[in-house]
């Protein structure tokens, strides 16, 4: 099946790149909604990305903006019939990677794009959806009652901080996999690098504080308990995300903080 596979990939980038050589064309395993393939192009490393669904124009945009940037790989190809996208391949520097200022910044930079669709992700209905698979209902009508009380803080998110999609590079802090990137409260975002990378509450006022200091913004006196909160909802929607397509290795760490996440709220 993957010489298969290989060899439609290979046709797809002679047609793209007719009078170019194409090599070295082998499948990334990480990818969990969307296959991508690593190939070089006259020896320069890309990736093509094959997506499910539609092309997300909207993130991708939003990709080329921070990619102008220097925080997120070039977007280098777009084939909206063929459901494509010809990318930067980007090279870790390194795998140790942690929650630091300049990572904020790229996150920041995100939340400050400026993206023409302004659809807003419903979490309330996402939330109950997912805790009703996880028959906790009345726990996501806890949660949705309590982000009720304070302001929206909707920002441009990238809905999806796991730490596979954050790069060290030696040219810095990249975000990769932009396909879920949506307007959300940016306290999602900042729920998902809580538990990505398991924060510890001292860790976490220090995200709180770094990011408003980037900002220039005060920290609102509502901050600490809304992360609270978004973290309950970012485990609840990841680990039913993960469930409903049988992958254990990544639920089981999101479940132990869900236990804990419970015996402290």
């Amino acid at each position: 099946m993957l010489n298969s596979e290989l060899a439609h990939v290979q046709a797809i980038l002679q047609e793209l790149y007719p009078n170019h050589q194409v090599s070295s064309i082998k499948k990334l395993e990480k990818g969990l909604s969307n296959h991508n393939f690593y190939f070089e192009l006259d020896g320069t490393k890309r990736i093509i990305k094959f997506f499910a669904d539609s092309v997300p124009h909207e993130a991708l945009q939003a990709q080329k903006q921070l990619a102008e940037q220097g925080r997120a790989q070039s977007v280098l190809h777009i084939d909206a019939q063929a459901k494509i996208a010809v990318l930067e391949y980007l090279t870790a520097s390194s795998y140790d990677v942690e929650v630091s200022e300049t990572l904020v910044k790229t996150l920041v930079a995100i939340h400050h794009c400026n993206v023409l669709d302004k659809t807003k992700l419903e979490l309330a209905y996402s939330l109950s959806e997912a805790a009703v698979f996880l028959n906790l209902d009345d726990l996501a009508d806890k949660l949705n009652q309590q982000l009720s009380q304070w302001p929206n803080d909707t920002r441009y998110c990238h809905n999806d901080l796991v730490k596979d999609n954050v790069l060290q590079t030696c040219n810095g802090i990249y975000f990769i996999d932009f396909e879920y990137a949506q307007y959300n409260d940016l306290y999602f975002d900042l729920a998902a690098l809580c538990c990505s990378f398991e924060l510890t509450k001292k860790q976490q006022k220090t995200l709180l504080d770094t990011y408003y200091v980037i900002c220039k913004s005060p920290l609102p006196n509502y901050a600490e308990k809304k992360l609270e909160a978004y973290i309950g909802c970012y485990l609840i929607l990841s680990i039913a995300w993960y469930q409903k397509k049988q992958l254990e290795e990544p639920c089981e760490p999101l479940e132990r903080l869900l236990i804990k996440w419970l015996e402290e709220n």
